[in-house]
């Protein structure tokens, strides 16, 4: 069975923030593009984590810090986990069992260029049976008409 790469099913480009940018711009940001994450950059554009829906619900909401006084930088994520473009997606699934993740930010030439959700795998993998199946209904007709 042939191996699916991490590049073959990630989002991209992937969603950056600057780390001094208030949680209510993170909030916006999130929902302009409609995802559940964002990558944190320095003031050189380097990432330095990652900022989830769930660390604002945890580290702000529940905490009940003001939105526009709390920075990404300081409820990110850190240190983030990182994948090749190049890698499969079974190394990709391990490593999210590893560190029980939900996403990696996928590297090419040590820059982000991506993201890899589970979602993204799931969409992958659906989308291969729908084909796999497609592929048997067309030889069950030709199959069939052959009589």
């Amino acid at each position: 069975m042939k191996q699916i790469l991490v590049e073959e099913c990630m989002s991209k480009p992937v969603k950056s923030v600057n780390g001094e940018v208030n949680i209510y711009d993170v909030v916006k940001e999130m929902n302009k593009y409609k995802i559940a994450s964002l990558l944190v950059v320095d003031d050189n554009g380097r990432p330095i984590g990652i900022i989830t829906e769930r660390d604002i619900l945890q580290r702000v909401i529940e905490e009940s810090k003001s939105l526009e006084k709390t920075k990404a930088k300081d409820i990110m994520s850190s240190p983030i986990h990182y994948i090749g473009s190049k890698a499969t997606v079974q190394e990709a699934c391990e490593l999210m069992v590893l560190f029980k993740l939900k996403r990696l930010i996928v590297i090419d030439e040590n820059k982000p260029v991506g993201m890899i959700t589970i979602t993204d795998i799931i969409k992958k993998v659906l989308s291969l049976h729908e084909s796999v199946l497609e592929d048997w209904e067309k030889s069950l007709i030709n199959a069939w008409e052959s009589f």
